[in-house]
């Protein structure tokens, strides 16, 4: 409890002694603590784990603690999500494992935080068995699933909550890559899945989870010759974008009025930013590719290898080439710059602004392969002089992210957005 004593104006000493002391005997609960006390403990609250512990105190702290969120800010960076989930001999039970883990980016700490959100024996698990992550936006992830021959599941988990959304059995043999528009308790989220091209033509699955029609809604297009399997696709102002793998072939889905549109890419880049005219032989193409949204731009993240590379020995070292889409000129054009902004790219990918984040990740793509993280600086955003200069500052550089725990899965998610 919290004592509280208010001064009396126009009072004689002995009342004012009377006064205190018939409000010593006032207790004033918990729950409604003054704001500028709420204030003085929030701000040394750096983890957001913390912050979400401390709201859920009462209720009476959550109004006032949304209210002063914005005096001081937590970068929303990614977290990790690692997870597992096997089959026993309960056949109502799985064995369930799924842990999220903070970024380090606090001075003096000396590894990330991680928080045990399910480990052991889970009833209501059965579907997570084999599920993959395709997706994750706003705290939730996308799973996906083959349920014998001809059927799909999938279902949206939010580990931040435990929440599991299902959706309906998708009726179909195979699908190439799956995303989502917005968190799936919004009413303008769209799941959209590309299925394998069949003699020139390419099926397309949506579903509204919080429709009230949540049945799957296919359609079939045609596309052009050498159009092969959708490889990363991205949402960006009400259309999902497809990448099919090539710099020259691209797709979009509008969502309002479900129309499908081939984008005739003219031209790419080569290494040195000149624009090149259907000439393959530029770059050593290596999966994978990721086609994200960053600021209002279209980004492609290509795994190649760098004849220019600044690190002796190095040469076959695969790097990430990070280009923008020149809407006016239908061109890729190399994106130099991250300008304080950072990509993750994995399983499930993300760009982050420069607003408010730290410059521990910034200018930097950061990539998860097999289990472990690795990063890549952006040489335009560090111009040193010398190729010394540049590995002393890289090995300097502080990794914020650790590798996965053995047998587990990782995958990149962000926090939801009112955390």
């Amino acid at each position: 409890m919290v004592l509280e004593t208010i001064p009396c104006p126009h009072t004689s000493a002995e009342e004012e002694t009377l006064s205190i002391a018939l409000m010593a005997s006032v207790v004033r609960p918990w729950s409604n603590l003054p704001n500028d006390i709420l204030v003085m403990v929030f701000k040394r609250l750096l983890h957001i784990c913390d912050r979400i512990r401390f709201r859920a105190v009462c209720k009476g702290w959550r109004l006032p603690v949304r209210l002063i969120q914005g005096l001081f800010p937590i970068p929303k960076l990614p977290w990790t999500m690692e997870y597992m989930w096997k089959k026993t001999t309960d056949s109502n039970r799985t064995l369930s494992i799924c842990k999220l883990r903070e970024p380090d980016l606090h001075q003096g700490s000396s590894a990330s935080r991680s928080f045990i959100i399910e480990n052991g024996m889970m009833e209501g698990r059965s579907n997570f068995v084999d599920a993959e992550a395709c997706a994750s936006r706003d705290g939730w992830v996308l799973f996906s699933k083959e349920e014998g021959k001809g059927s799909l599941i999938f279902f949206f988990f939010s580990p931040f909550s435990k929440e599991v959304i299902s959706l309906p059995h998708l009726e179909s043999p195979g699908f190439e890559v799956a995303t989502f528009s917005s968190a799936p308790t919004s009413p303008d989220c769209v799941v959209f899945v590309t299925h394998p091209p069949e003699s020139r033509k390419i099926s397309i699955s949506i579903c509204r989870p919080c429709g009230d029609d949540r049945t799957w809604n296919s359609s079939t297009f045609r596309v052009p010759r050498f159009f092969d399997s959708v490889e990363s696709v991205a949402y960006m102002g009400g259309s999902f974008y497809c990448h099919f793998g090539c710099f020259f072939r691209m797709t979009s889905f509008n969502t309002a009025n479900q129309k499908w549109r081939i984008i005739r890419i003219r031209s790419h880049p080569s290494y040195d930013n000149d624009i090149v005219i259907d000439d393959f032989d530029v770059f050593c193409f290596s999966n994978p590719n990721y086609l994200l949204e960053g600021e209002g731009e279209l980004l492609l993240a290509y795994a190649a290898k760098d004849p220019y590379s600044p690190y002796p020995g190095q040469y076959d070292e695969e790097q990430f080439f990070l280009y923008k889409l020149d809407w006016k000129r239908k061109a890729w054009r190399n994106k130099r710059r991250l300008r304080g902004g950072a990509i993750f790219l994995g399983k499930t990918s993300f760009w982050i602004s420069s607003e408010g984040e730290t410059e521990t990740v910034a200018n930097r793509v950061h990539h998860y392969s097999r289990g472990t993280p690795k990063f890549y600086l952006s040489r335009w955003d560090y111009p040193f002089g010398h190729v010394e200069e540049y590995r002393e500052y890289r090995e300097k550089c502080k990794i914020c992210y650790h590798p996965c725990t053995e047998g587990l899965k990782t995958i990149w998610i962000a926090p939801p957005p009112e955390f």
